[in-house]
């Protein structure tokens, strides 16, 4: 990073790889994201808010939209299911019992998931439970 405390968009854009239009973006949609105005009202980002920007960027990379960043940023999870974040149906709830004492058998878990999502989601799975492994520190 640099010496300097505050970056004007395009030099915040610059250091995180991304184009103003984006930061602009994420600023209408992430009340929480609030850049100085100056009295010209351009936009200037703290060194300190970089790292959240960062981490904003990282999990729109990993697929997540930037409802999800909003809310990890406000309550650090995510409430929403599986089924929902890989666009499936979520499953029908278990039909009761036939009649006689009879159980009628679960449908695999995977059934009607489409191979692709599967490893798609396999391999989320797994790069998430490294970073859960990783110590966290807060920025």
């Amino acid at each position: 990073m640099s010496a300097k405390c505050w970056f004007k968009i395009g030099e915040a854009a610059k250091l995180l790889g991304l184009r103003p239009k984006e930061l602009r973006y994420w600023e209408s949609q992430i009340p929480e994201i609030k850049p100085r105005r100056s009295k010209g009202n351009l936009r200037y980002y703290h060194v300190d808010e970089l790292p959240r920007l960062q981490r904003i960027q990282g999990w729109q990379a990993e697929g997540l939209t930037i409802r999800d960043c909003r809310e990890l940023l406000l309550t650090g999870h995510l409430a929403r299911g599986l089924h929902d974040a890989l666009g499936l149906e979520v499953p029908a709830a278990p039909s009761p019992k036939k009649a006689g004492g009879g159980k009628t058998a679960p449908a695999p878990a995977s059934q009607g998931i489409p191979k692709e999502k599967l490893e798609a989601l396999t391999a989320a799975l797994k790069h998430l439970l490294e970073r859960l492994s990783a110590p966290w520190a807060k920025e």
